[in-house]
C-alpha cells in the first residue's frame, strides 16, 4: 500500500527554494511532476514523493536544514479535517490522543502515540514508509518541526519542552535546531518525539467546543463513504500524473483493503475500471483545453501507452476523436472570449 499525504505538508516549498534562488518548477520537473503539483493543498501525494522533493530541495538549495526550515511553514491545517477536530477538544491530552487515533485515516504511514510516565509526557511521531531503507534526514526534520508547531499552537502560550528526540545521526551543525526548538536535542533514537511536562496535558484548549467536536466527528464518519465516487475520482486525478493509478494505490489512499473498495463501488453499480476511464477522460479534457500539450503527451499523462489507445477510449465515451473535440471546444471558447 502506497502511503499518501496531503500536499499541504509541503506548504512553502517553492517559496523556501526561491530564498536560495532556486526555481521550484525546475525541481518539480526533475521528478517528472507538473509545475502546479503543489498548488492544491488537498492534493494527495505519495509520501515517497514528498521525501524525494525534500531531499532534492536540500541538494538544489545547498541547505542542509531544508526540511527543518520548511517546517516553519507547517501548521495544523496540514491535518485537514483532523486539524479542525482537535481544535475543539477540551484539553491537550484529548487533542493529542485524538490525533493518535485519527491520523491513520488521513495521513497514512505516520505512527503517532502519546506516552505518560512519571512527570513527563512523550509524544512520538514517525513515518513508517514501506520499502524505505535509507533514512531521510530532511523528512524526519520536517515531521519534527510540524509536530512542534501543532503542539505549541494547541497550547496557545509559551510551552517549554524538556527534549526533542530525533531519528538518525546528529548533523554537523545543530544551531538551527536549538534556535527553532529551544530545547535539548537527543539523536540516534528509533522515533521522533517531543518531551514535555505531563501537567501540560491538562491544559485547556482555548475555544474548544465539545458540541462542535461531536458535529465534526459525526460529519467525518458520515462522509467517509457517502461520496465514494467523487473521492475515487479525486484520488485518480491526483495519481495520474505519477503513473501510479492502481486499485491498490487508490484503496491505500482511502485506508481500506482493495476488496472493500470494490464492494463499496459495486454496491453503487460501479467498478474501479469505469471510474478510472472517467478520470482519464476528465483529465484529458482539462489538458486539451488548458494546455498546448500534444495529444501524444496528454495520452501519456493520463496513463495510455499510445495515442491510439486514448483515441479509442475517447471516441467511445465522447463520440468523437480527441482532435475533433479539442478543435471544436477551443473554437467555442475563443468565440466566447
Amino acid at each position: 500500500m502506497q502511503p499518501m499525504v496531503r500536499a499541504a505538508a509541503l506548504t512553502g516549498y517553492s517559496a523556501l527554494l526561491a530564498e536560495y534562488r532556486v526555481d521550484g518548477k525546475r525541481v518539480l520537473a526533475d521528478l517528472g511532476l507538473p509545475v502546479d503539483y503543489l498548488d492544491r493543498p488537498d492534493r494527495l501525494i505519495p509520501v515517497t514523493t514528498k521525501i524525494d522533493l525534500l531531499e532534492l530541495g536540500a541538494m538544489a538549495s545547498g541547505c542542509q536544514h531544508f526540511g527543518l526550515l520548511l517546517g516553519r511553514h507547517q501548521n495544523i491545517s496540514m491535518l485537514g479535517m483532523v486539524g479542525l477536530l482537535i481544535q475543539q477538544c477540551a484539553t491537550m491530552r484529548e487533542a493529542l490522543t485524538t490525533v493518535a487515533e485519527e491520523i491513520g485515516r488521513h495521513v497514512q504511514g505516520l505512527d503517532v502515540r502519546l506516552e505518560e510516565a512519571g512527570d513527563q509526557a512523550v509524544y512520538h511521531f514517525t513515518y513508517r514508509v514501506p520499502g524505505q531503507t535509507l533514512l531521510s534526514r530532511q523528512h524526519n526534520d520536517n515531521t519534527l518541526m510540524g509536530a512542534f508547531n501543532i503542539i505549541t499552537f494547541l497550547y496557545g502560550e509559551p510551552l517549554t519542552f524538556r527534549a526533542a528526540y530525533l531519528v538518525g545521526d546528529a548533523p554537523r551543525d545543530i544551531e538551527p535546531y536549538t534556535r527553532l526548538l529551544h530545547t535539548a536535542l537527543r539523536f540516534h533514537h528509533d522515533d521522533n518525539a517531543l518531551v514535555f511536562d505531563r501537567a501540560c496535558l491538562d491544559h485547556s484548549i482555548a475555544g474548544g467546543s465539545p458540541a462542535l467536536r461531536r458535529l465534526i466527528n459525526s460529519l467525518m464518519r458520515h462522509h467517509q463513504w457517502g461520496d465514494i465516487e467523487d473521492k475515487v475520482l479525486w484520488i485518480i486525478s491526483n495519481l495520474l500524473p505519477l503513473d501510479q493509478v492502481t486499485l491498490d494505490a487508490v484503496a491505500g489512499a482511502l485506508a481500506v483493503p482493495p476488496r472493500t473498495l470494490q464492494d463499496r463501488l459495486a454496491h453503487r453499480g460501479l467498478s474501479f475500471q469505469q471510474l478510472l476511464d472517467r478520470g482519464r477522460m476528465n483529465s484529458a479534457r482539462t489538458y486539451m483545453l488548458d494546455t498546448d500539450l500534444s495529444l501524444s503527451e496528454i495520452a501519456e499523462l493520463v496513463g495510455y501507452s499510445q495515442l491510439s489507445a486514448l483515441t479509442r477510449s475517447f471516441k467511445r465515451v465522447m463520440g468523437e476523436s480527441p482532435a475533433q473535440w479539442r478543435r471544436k471546444h477551443k473554437t467555442e471558447n475563443a468565440n466566447i472570449a
